[in-house]
């Protein structure tokens, strides 16, 4: 198992929702979940996995967990069988999973509740001792769970989670309440894991920030998933182009002359204009022309527009709240439908 890949090969699971009828009143119908994902996650590489509220990220996470059973496809080792597949059992033995929310709470204290959890798991005090080290609670082993921060909860839901010595680490909303400092310390922590070879999915609806500690980015939306790689490589597959942002005070100048002009907004600030980034030139056009410019910054696809260009969606459809509990296909990465 040292080294190995997971496998996730047209992985489905959609939640059952009451629908009673007259004559009917326990009917249910099938609800929103995951379809038809298929997705490796390799040892020693953090993948974000991205989509809006809603697109399936935390009802993935659970199936590769081993928390909800499949109801379609199959998750497996690299190193097994072609048609081998991992039970919820073997997968829990082998992954690691961290809620996006742990109420720790009362009078308990760090040590004992991480020790209550070990002799449920069949683990030495050795390993509790070892994994708040890991962590950095070792001082603050007695103090009571109510007495915590927000980012020492969120050390001690990742000890738990590494309670069984996991290859595969999943994060739901790791860095959620934890202030700059608490969230890069955490994040030092992780690529620490990542060190040692561990596997670890850190899921988000925000890709900003995440690009700078994930090697890949699988994005979702209303269940399925859309594209998997770096940043560059599916905003290239998606045919989408790095932005120039320009900024200045003031009114907005006249600027019939330049030809580049993608959008233009104003506020109270001042203007902002959004260039195709074609001319290495753009800048001095702009400088000849008289425009005082403020802030010159490329910018690079993000979400929304990852997400409307792989539904063929506007941005009011993509939205990102729950628009809908319907699975809907999306097109293809070539056009053509799913």
């Amino acid at each position: 198992m040292e080294g190995d890949s997971l496998e996730l090969s047209q992985v489905g699971f959609r939640h059952r929702m009451s629908e009673p009828s007259r004559f009917n009143p326990w009917r249910k119908r099938l609800g929103p979940g995951v379809v038809n994902v298929s997705l490796e996650l390799r040892p020693g590489e953090i993948l974000g996995l991205v989509g809006p509220n809603g697109a399936g990220k935390t009802t993935l996470l659970r199936t590769i967990g081993g928390i909800l059973p499949l109801q379609n496809g199959k998750i497996s080792l690299a190193s097994m069988n072609e048609n081998a597949a991992l039970d919820r059992a073997q997968l829990r033995n082998i992954v690691g999973h961290m809620p996006e929310q742990v109420r720790w709470q009362g009078k308990q204290t760090v040590e004992d509740a991480l020790l209550e959890l070990a002799e449920m798991r069949g683990k030495s005090i050795k390993r509790v001792k070892d994994l708040l080290r890991l962590v950095g609670l070792s001082q603050r082993s007695e103090t009571p769970l109510s007495g915590l921060s927000q980012g020492m909860r969120q050390r001690l839901t990742l000890a738990a989670a590494l309670l069984g010595s996991p290859k595969f680490l999943l994060l739901d909303e790791p860095l959620n309440g934890l202030d700059p400092v608490a969230a890069t310390a955490f994040i030092r922590l992780l690529h620490q894991l990542k060190e040692k070879g561990v596997s670890i999915i850190i899921s988000s609806h925000q890709v900003h920030g995440l690009e700078a500690i994930t090697d890949r980015i699988a994005l979702m939306h209303r269940g399925q998933l859309l594209a998997c790689g770096s940043l560059e490589s599916i905003a290239e597959s998606l045919d989408l182009t790095t932005t120039i942002e320009v900024k200045g005070t003031g009114d907005m100048p006249k600027l019939d002359w330049c030809k580049d002009i993608i959008e233009t907004s104003k506020n109270n600030q001042g203007w902002m204009v959004s260039l195709h980034a074609s001319s290495a030139d753009q800048l001095s056009e702009f400088i000849q022309q008289g425009v005082e410019v403020t802030s010159w910054a490329p910018k690079s696809p993000g979400i929304v527009e990852m997400l409307c260009a792989a539904t063929g969606m506007d941005l009011d459809e993509v939205s990102l709240e729950i628009a809908s509990a319907a699975m809907l296909p999306h097109r293809s990465l070539r056009g053509e439908e799913e």
